[in-house]
């Protein structure tokens, strides 16, 4: 029922979303029975041309301008979820999300939570009516991204709608040729022919902030590693203490145990010993429930430490 809906969904959208010239894509089956997709004709295999089926999709009018570094092939390795193909994407330089990919739809989706942590203004925006399964109707606010990449494939200023599924759509894909190999897991993206886009001022200030935010990023995240590190050596420094004064309090205890002639029985215990002993069993029980809380306490510290290390490494990949 959810996939139904999900389909009935995408195709309201498709239906309202105005259409530029028709984009071709090819289904065909290799002799093991696997199906493979592709824009290009040519990319079919001279043996299976015969049995390829042609779709025909409109394009969204929203449509981006090829980033002018595209390369003229990209390979991506994608993964499977559900049966649906799922890829990496960045979103405004800075923003790693999982897209699936969905040449049924004219238009691209991102979500709601997406689109409030790169900042983007809803208020105001365009909105796009499409109906569900049960009838209903929902409506969708637009708005630009001012890039969208896939792996090395990067389309700048594209409109898209905002929902509860991130989706990769044909206003992205038409800028390519599509080829997926479903036996090797990859998606391949040819640039199609026709000049790079000219890199406009605008895309310029934009990749300076985006640059200039996760530079900021980093030095916020390396503050943290830092103060961090320093609480976690102040931890060692007053476990390597306790432990030393647990050490102290044990030998303490064992010479006042020694003291009596029966330790199990209460007969041989005068009252200043006994004292003795209960004030030092109950120091090292304290001692050893500090330690075990800063054990603990340092263990978590130094987790923050690896995902903070891992976040900035990641940043620094994007820079």
């Amino acid at each position: 029922m959810l996939a139904f809906a999900r389909l009935a969904m995408l195709f309201s959208i498709v239906m309202l979303l105005p259409s530029l010239p028709d984009a071709g894509f090819y289904t065909w089956k290799d002799k093991a029975g696997t199906v493979h997709f592709t824009d290009s004709y040519d990319a079919i295999p001279a043996a299976y041309r015969g049995g390829a089926q042609e779709s025909r999709q409109g394009r969204g009018t929203a449509a981006g301008a090829l980033a002018k570094d595209t390369p003229r092939r990209v390979v991506i390795h994608f993964e499977r979820q559900d049966n649906a193909i799922a890829v990496q994407a960045l979103l405004n330089w800075n923003l790693p999300v999982l897209f699936q990919l969905d040449t049924g739809a004219s238009c691209t989706m991102i979500t709601r939570e997406d689109a409030l942590a790169l900042g983007l203004d809803m208020d105001g925006r365009p909105i796009v009516k499409g109906y569900i399964a049960d009838g209903s109707m929902v409506e969708l606010k637009r708005t630009v991204l001012s890039s969208l990449a896939v792996g090395g494939a990067e389309v700048h200023d594209l409109e898209v709608v905002i929902g509860k599924m991130r989706l990769l759509g044909m206003d992205f894909l038409r800028e390519f040729h599509l080829t997926v190999d479903a036996v090797g897991g990859q998606l391949v993206l040819e640039r199609k022919d026709g000049d790079r886009e000219r890199e406009t001022s605008s895309v310029t200030r934009e990749k300076k902030r985006a640059r200039d935010e996760l530079e900021n990023q980093l030095v916020q995240i390396e503050l943290a590693i830092k103060a961090r590190n320093t609480y976690i050596e102040e931890l060692r420094s007053d476990i390597r203490d306790s432990v030393e004064k647990k050490a102290q309090v044990e030998s303490a205890l064992s010479e006042a145990r020694q003291r009596t002639r029966f330790e199990s029985s209460d007969i041989s215990f005068d009252a200043s010993t006994r004292r003795s002993i209960e004030k030092y069993e109950d120091v090292k029980a304290r001692l050893d429930r500090h330690i075990e809380m800063r054990k603990n306490e340092m263990e978590i510290q130094q987790k923050q430490v690896e995902q903070l290390q891992g976040k900035m490494d990641y940043y620094q990949s994007l820079i």
